[in-house]
């Protein structure tokens, strides 16, 4: 494992190791607590941005498990959004802003690969072929106050706007937390020294309170039209079919369903919401062909194994992905909805003799989502 140090060039360094022996002006941040009680509709929490004026904004929660940092007295706290934690304008000269998200999700999210090939995504790079992501330029890992933190540093290359991306993944028990700060690469330049200090300052936070999970009883599934909120508000309806089994719904899921094969094997169907594009179609097309090993698109319109299609006013981009050969093939059907400023994801993922055995199920599924 690399030293941080290792991340910085030699003059960063030297002031990231005097940084500590400072006595800067900063604001301690600690996400709340999973409060049940508070939970709005969509998931979430009700908490004060620290510097934000007393203003409140929805907070969801990962899963119980929570973090703690503490940021420059120059960063301006903004409302947190749907999905954040927290957010921070970092101002540069001349009006120049970058931004610092904090967000949290259940499970690796994809893993680590995956993550950081998203992050290269949007600043439109190629993804890295190497696995975990371990020697690629611009990654670097960190063991502080009993966490495994995963750096990186991105830039995006000419002709394009330079871009320049500072991130940090910090598996947290079954959950996962992204520290990213992203912006114009000038005024990155300017400001890695304080991300690299602020980064020394995440720790675990407060002791983690149980959630609450809302459970869909097996009864009422089949042939159930189940409306649910999205990221933004607005509403998806579906039907079931009835030999699929609802699961506990989790902090960031609208639904979960287990699809039943032959001599109990499973996969398992999840729904999920985002604001925004996620980062795009492509990218979060590769997502998926990372999760069953397999190289990512350079187009999404190259491939038969991507198809399009719209009903009752939505739009509906349809992957069919299936791993290489193995003792357990895995293969994942999924289905990309976007809806006003959300995203939507259905995605059917297993064994691939479950897959084969549900997909007609699969698509006539899809035929049943529609928006009230």
């Amino acid at each position: 494992m690399l030293p941080l140090r290792a991340f910085l060039p030699p003059a960063a360094a030297l002031l990231f190791l005097v940084a500590g022996c400072r006595e800067p002006k900063v604001t301690a941040y600690r996400a709340p607590k999973d409060v049940p009680s508070t939970v709005p509709p969509g998931g979430g929490t009700a908490m004060t941005a620290p510097g934000g004026g007393g203003m409140t904004a929805p907070v969801p929660v990962a899963g119980g498990e929570e973090l703690a940092w503490t940021a420059p007295s120059d960063w301006e706290a903004k409302p947190a959004s749907a999905m954040r934690k927290a957010t921070y304008a970092i101002h540069g000269d001349n009006g120049t802003e970058a931004e610092l998200s904090v967000t949290a999700f259940p499970g690796t999210v994809g893993g680590e690969l995956a993550n950081l090939n998203r992050w290269r995504g949007q600043l439109q790079l190629a993804p890295l072929p190497l696995p975990d992501g371990e020697a690629a330029a611009g990654v670097t890992h960190l063991d502080q106050a009993g966490l495994k933190l995963t750096l990186a540093d991105f830039s995006s290359l000419p002709p394009a706007l330079l871009q320049r991306m500072l991130g940090v993944i910090v598996p947290v028990g079954d959950n996962t937390w992204f520290f990213k700060l992203s912006g114009p690469a000038a005024l990155l330049d300017q400001k890695k020294e304080a991300f690299l200090a602020f980064v020394k300052t995440i720790r675990p936070g407060a002791a983690p309170v149980a959630p609450t999970v809302s459970v869909i009883p097996p009864a009422t599934m089949p042939m159930a039209s189940t409306g649910v909120p999205t990221a933004q508000g607005k509403d998806l309806t579906w039907t079931a079919p009835g030999d699929w089994s609802a699961k506990p719904a989790s902090a960031m899921r609208k639904a979960t369903f287990g699809v039943p094969g032959d001599n109990g094997a499973e996969a398992e169907l999840s729904i999920t919401a985002f604001p925004g594009d996620v980062g795009g179609v492509l990218a979060n097309l590769n997502r998926w062909r990372g999760q069953v090993q397999l190289p990512p698109l350079a187009d999404d319109s190259s491939t038969p194994d991507v198809t399009r299609f719209e009903q009752v006013g939505l739009k509906f981009i349809l992957a069919d992905f299936t791993g290489a050969p193995s003792a357990s093939p895995q293969r994942i059907l999924g289905a990309i909805v976007p809806v006003g400023d959300a995203t939507w994801f259905f995605k059917l993922s297993g064994p691939t003799v479950v897959i084969e055995k549900q997909k007609t199920a699969f698509l006539t599924f899809l035929k049943t989502v529609k928006a009230p």
